[in-house]
């Protein structure tokens, strides 16, 4: 059908959305918890914009089932998740945000330093 990872046994309804760029396949811990009661989708993100990451999902997600989705999203893939389930409400019956970015933007200042708080002298260096 396609390279979705899917855990479970369908109807897929629940759609882990991993964080980025680079955290394809971090959500796979979980969907192999859930696996046992839920069938998981795990879609990995690979388009270069918001526009064709959230059309991307809808094409991953809509190759795998026609059931409203639990959107599970972390980080930026919360993000995501929440720009999805706005543009295609009908699709989701839940939505779930793990260590999402500010929807405010006068939290965003606020990022850059705690980033770098968090960051080991080494890595503050380089």
């Amino acid at each position: 059908m396609n390279s979705v990872p899917v855990y479970g046994s369908s109807p897929y309804r629940v759609a882990l959305i991993h964080g980025g760029p680079g955290a394809a396949g971090e959500m796979a811990a979980l969907a192999k918890a859930l696996a046992p009661s839920f069938g998981v989708l795990e879609p990995w993100q690979s388009a270069d914009s918001v526009e064709g990451q959230i059309e991307e999902l809808y094409r991953q997600i809509s190759e795998n089932t026609e059931e409203k989705v639990v959107l599970v999203g972390h980080s930026w893939g919360a993000w995501l998740a929440w720009f999805w389930a706005a543009a295609y409400p009908d699709r989701v019956s839940r939505l779930i945000l793990i260590g999402a970015g500010p929807f405010d933007a006068k939290y965003a200042p606020q990022i850059q330093q705690r980033r770098m708080e968090r960051m080991r002298p080494e890595q503050l260096e380089e």
